[in-house]
């Protein structure tokens, strides 16, 4: 029986892997880097597995491995900030995150996982600027707009906050947590019958996002006291 070529063997490993058969996809890779030490792809699909199967050291090693032979090839770029991430290498993880955005502009990915990335290093204001920059090439990127919804929001910029998360709204309706989120900056802005719509829009969405409006409605110097949550929820529906 002749020997799968290295086409048909990546082929089948990729097809294990999307039918949820990692330890054959992995098996594979083996063979592969047996026959081709080194190879890029073999390595980045291994690197790929290991992420998935909780193993982020193993998956750095492989991606490693991968980048040697394809320093800017942005699939393994992205994949190697993601990696850093599971590592809690938020600082590696920028890092890999903007050479991916730079060698793949027309992807939004690898810009959006960068922001998060440092909105959790705590750098709101360069995060808000690549979110700014992301809508503008994106915009409809529903989740874009409602992270740039929420450090505007952070930072005290409220008209800019509910201009996001209308946005968010705009391209995706039922983007409940979005609505919640406008109903808030409306009500800070002293906005209460738009912020009840809002409120309405997201409860209508998702019943269960009651808890969190109550407590905005209720909390705010700009809100409302309900002392009958029953009549709160049939002003709602």
């Amino acid at each position: 029986m002749p020997q799968p070529t290295y086409e048909q063997a990546m082929g089948a490993a990729v097809a294990a892997r999307n039918a949820g058969q990692p330890d054959a996809a992995m098996a594979i890779c083996a063979d592969v880097l047996q026959q081709r030490p080194g190879d890029p792809a073999a390595h980045q699909l291994r690197a790929l597995l290991h992420l998935q199967s909780g193993q982020p050291v193993q998956a750095q090693a492989d991606i490693q491995q991968s980048l040697q032979a394809r320093p800017g090839y942005p699939p393994a770029l992205l994949l190697a900030g993601k990696i850093a991430r599971a590592l809690d290498d938020l600082a590696g993880a920028a890092h890999f995150f903007t050479q991916a955005a730079a060698h793949a502009p027309a992807n939004a990915e690898p810009a959006y996982l960068h922001a998060l990335t440092l909105l959790e290093q705590g750098h709101k204001a360069q995060a808000a600027q690549i979110l700014q920059a992301l809508v503008q090439a994106h915009p409809q990127h529903a989740a874009a707009w409602f992270q740039l919804g929420v450090v505007q929001q952070d930072l005290g910029k409220l008209p800019a906050a509910a201009a996001a998360f209308q946005a968010a709204l705009l391209h995706q309706p039922g983007y409940a947590e979005a609505a919640v989120n406008l109903g808030v900056v409306w009500q800070e802005l002293g906005k209460l019958p738009d912020a009840m719509m809002a409120y309405r829009q997201a409860y209508r969405l998702r019943p269960d996002s009651f808890g969190r409006i109550a407590q905005a409605l209720t909390s705010s110097p700009h809100g409302a006291l309900w002392l009958d949550l029953a009549a709160l929820r049939t002003l709602l529906t």
